[in-house]
């Protein structure tokens, strides 16, 4: 029996590493290699590790996200693609940087429009960025049990 069995974690990550993989390991998704214990872009397209697919390409194929941005209100009607744009920016960025943190998909809704992205951070650098660059109201909502924010941004005016 367990003395600590009443100590929850804060946040499970169903797609968390919890191990270390074997270095040079390489998403066949995404073509991303395990080095230094941690997923980057290589130089080197020939990976000499064994297949594994990352977390971001298994919260992709799973259709799981760990973040969504849901924008909306009458200035997202008229400013959409400058909003879209900066968003599209970030995740380049962001991407540029690791190969973990991506989009899934970019789509309107009946409120305005829905960002899915691979990583939480990014869905909290987003809405920093929409906000800073064009005010509104923005909230954020942490799941208790799992590693998964969802962002509200609305602006009328």
């Amino acid at each position: 029996m367990r003395i600590d069995r009443n100590i929850k974690e804060k946040g499970h990550d169903p797609y968390g590493e919890a191990r270390k993989h074997t270095e040079g390991a390489y998403c066949p998704e995404c073509q991303a290699v395990y080095q230094g214990g941690r997923w980057v872009w290589s130089d080197r397209p020939e990976a000499s590790g064994s297949p594994l697919l990352c977390s971001a390409c298994r919260r992709i194929r799973d259709d799981f996200p760990a973040g969504e941005c849901y924008l909306s209100g009458k200035y997202l009607k008229k400013h959409r693609q400058e909003i879209e744009n900066l968003i599209r920016k970030l995740i380049r960025e962001a991407r540029q940087r690791s190969p973990l943190k991506r989009m899934m998909d970019i789509r309107p809704d009946e409120e305005g429009l829905r960002v899915r992205l691979t990583d939480d951070h990014l869905a909290r650098q987003i809405g920093d960025a929409v906000y800073r660059a064009y005010k509104g109201n923005l909230q954020l909502k942490y799941s208790g049990e799992e590693k998964f924010v969802r962002l509200y941004w609305h602006r009328d005016e």
